[in-house]
């Protein structure tokens, strides 16, 4: 899968070129691989996903956003006038995110424990809520607009490896 971006020094880059109407001006595209097998969002997609509600202009609410890779594919499908608010815990990953979104101006990232949504309220209302863990409903009290969704990830050996998977689907996901 591939995506429109900017040039991110550790991903694979893929360039196709094309003409338009002006005879002799190429214009050149850029895309960066998005790898299934390291990001679920991309993995959802590839599955046949549908809905991801990540449109362009949409405020994205990211929990657990790690280092960087997954949140500067998000913040390329909702560009240029969409915000990822990119939560993460680590001081370590935090700093890969920082350092991302200086290129990234779309990209705010927040250094902070998400079990702890009113230590960052400086997000406001947000259209999408973005993640892997639990954390989702009491973020979304604080910050989910009232048509907002959320796109929610269970990697169940995360969860628990002991166990089959589909138990701890079942566990995780209360209708």
């Amino acid at each position: 899968m591939v995506t429109p971006a900017l040039t991110e020094k550790k991903h694979t880059n893929v360039f196709f070129s094309t003409v338009f109407s002006l005879p002799l001006s190429p214009q050149f595209f850029e895309y960066r691989v998005w790898n299934p097998f390291r990001s679920k969002l991309a993995a959802a997609i590839l599955g046949g996903a549908d809905e991801i509600h990540m449109k362009p202009s949409s405020r994205v609410l990211y929990l657990g956003a790690a280092s960087d890779t997954t949140v500067s594919h998000v913040s390329d499908l909702i560009r240029p006038t969409g915000v990822v608010d990119a939560v993460e815990f680590s001081h370590r990953s935090g700093r890969y995110l920082v350092n991302m979104a200086k290129k990234r101006t779309n990209v705010i990232p927040i250094i902070e424990d998400a079990r702890h949504p009113a230590k960052y309220m400086l997000v406001g209302m947000v259209d999408v809520i973005f993640s892997d863990a639990r954390i989702v409903a009491l973020n979304a009290s604080y910050f989910l607009k009232v048509s907002g969704n959320f796109v929610i990830f269970i990697k169940a050996n995360c969860i628990d490896s002991t166990i089959p998977a589909k138990v701890v689907f079942q566990s995780e996901v209360v209708f």
